[in-house]
């Protein structure tokens, strides 16, 4: 259906965009060489502002990605019982339900962990503090994961888009009169005469009446002249 459709693009563009909002964290984490303190404490300042913010923020993220996994559940499960368009609808909706677990698996084992473990406030010195290695490397996963995250949702939205592709209605095709045979069948007093040049359809009584008389007369014409070739013929034997 297309309120399914339209739902499971809806959610994952959603949750894309919320995934690429961390990149103004995760980029001098993954790509600044060599990885300065300063970009560490700054990624590390981040997450801990995200993962004390207000519970209902989570609570939304949530309830959209179950949405997506929902609409995608119900759709895969209406192609096994013959419901759906075919033309391999349940190959695409059974990727996507891969990907979509994998991505709540991440997200409930790797993500939420990570940003749990930072504290909010953090300390003063936070360079010279104990639980500065190990928030580092919080952070620094939770970049890769987020990095995983976006990857799998743009593979959501590819089979999506590849399920929309084959679902297209097949352009329609004129059938072409076949040509008619020159063997009498069994049917043929049933079938319409049709004259060649022209559209097919049944001729009139007086059409018909015509071409009988003109066949009759080309018959009586054709006989003279047939006797005329074999008399001349046996005189000039």
């Amino acid at each position: 259906m297309v309120w399914r459709t339209t739902l499971i693009t809806f959610t994952t563009c959603f949750l894309l965009g919320t995934t690429f909002t961390h990149w103004i964290a995760d980029h001098n984490v993954l790509w600044r060489s060599p990885l300065t303190a300063e970009a560490l404490q700054d990624s590390i300042a981040y997450y801990s502002l995200l993962g004390h913010g207000p519970a209902g923020l989570g609570w939304v993220y949530i309830t959209i990605g179950l949405l997506g996994v929902a609409a995608v559940g119900s759709r895969i499960v209406s192609g096994y019982r013959g419901e759906g368009d075919g033309n391999g609808d349940v190959l695409f909706d059974g990727g996507s339900v891969v990907l979509l677990a994998g991505i709540t698996y991440n997200q409930a084992v790797e993500v939420f962990p990570s940003i749990t473990s930072i504290p909010s406030p953090l300390p003063r010195r936070l360079a010279q503090h104990a639980l500065y290695p190990a928030l580092s490397n919080a952070v620094r996963d939770l970049a890769n994961d987020n990095v995983i995250t976006a990857v799998m949702l743009t593979g959501v939205l590819l089979l999506q888009a590849g399920r929309y592709y084959s679902s297209r209605s097949s352009p329609s095709y004129v059938e072409l009169p076949s040509e008619a045979s020159s063997e009498p069948t069994s049917g043929a007093e049933d079938e319409p005469i049709r004259r060649p040049g022209t559209p097919w359809r049944e001729m009139t009584e007086d059409e018909a009446m015509e071409l009988a008389s003109d066949d009759e007369g080309e018959r009586k014409g054709a006989a003279p002249a047939a006797r005329a070739r074999r008399a001349k013929g046996k005189g000039g034997r």
